[in-house]
């Protein structure tokens, strides 16, 4: 019998890298998104600044990948 003894790397430098972005984006952008929110909106701040930052966070993993994938 053989087996496949190389492993499969699930984390990769580019995906390592998209993952940082994404979370710097979501961290940074959640103080003024919640402080935005709380202006604009009276019921649910908390709700609509975690899916401002999901957003920004989403973009900045996109991001990310693309510029992680051009380096060596």
């Amino acid at each position: 019998m053989t087996s496949n003894s190389e492993p499969k790397a699930r984390w990769t430098k580019d995906k390592a890298g998209a993952a940082l972005a994404a979370t710097t984006g979501f961290f940074f952008s959640r103080g003024p998104a919640l402080e935005t929110a709380k202006q604009l909106t009276q019921e649910y701040p908390n709700t609509a600044a975690a899916l401002v930052s999901l957003a920004v966070a989403a973009l900045a993993y996109w991001i990310g990948l693309r510029v992680m994938k051009k380096l060596p």
